[in-house]
């Protein structure tokens, strides 16, 4: 049986990996807990909207650490090219979706954290991590 967890939060600078702490509103911890049990990250399930305040064309990462983890992992979650006026650029992106085997040590913590490499204005992630 899956367990899924979830952190969100607003990146606002090009090129540092922001922390995703907060779980929409809910109070919760910064990081996630591995649930007992589980051996592996099987997926990941990721959503970035932005608002276009600054022309150019960026991607966004997600970065995974922690002593839930046996070593960091890093991967592209998304991309995104804004030319004009924010009220010209409205889009909607789907969820990003990987499939993946990340091995994991139960009840230990996972740190989500995201960036974007050009600064587009602010962006909203949120990541779910899928445990098995």
């Amino acid at each position: 049986m899956a367990s899924y967890r979830v952190r969100e939060g607003e990146i606002s600078a090009a090129n540092s990996f922001t922390a995703l702490t907060s779980l929409y509103g809910q109070s919760t911890t910064g990081s996630v807990q591995v649930p007992a049990g589980s051996s592996a990250i099987v997926g990941i399930i990721a959503s970035v909207a932005c608002n276009s305040a600054s022309n150019g064309a960026t991607t966004f990462a997600i970065q995974l650490t922690g002593d839930g983890l046996t070593e960091q992992q890093t991967m592209t979650i998304g991309s995104a090219g804004v030319d004009g006026t924010p009220a010209s650029n409205g889009q909607t992106n789907l969820p990003f979706k990987c499939d993946v085997a990340i091995p994991v040590t139960a009840s230990n913590q996972v740190s989500i954290a995201a960036a974007m490499d050009v600064d587009v204005g602010a962006a909203q992630v949120s990541v779910t991590l899928v445990f098995a």
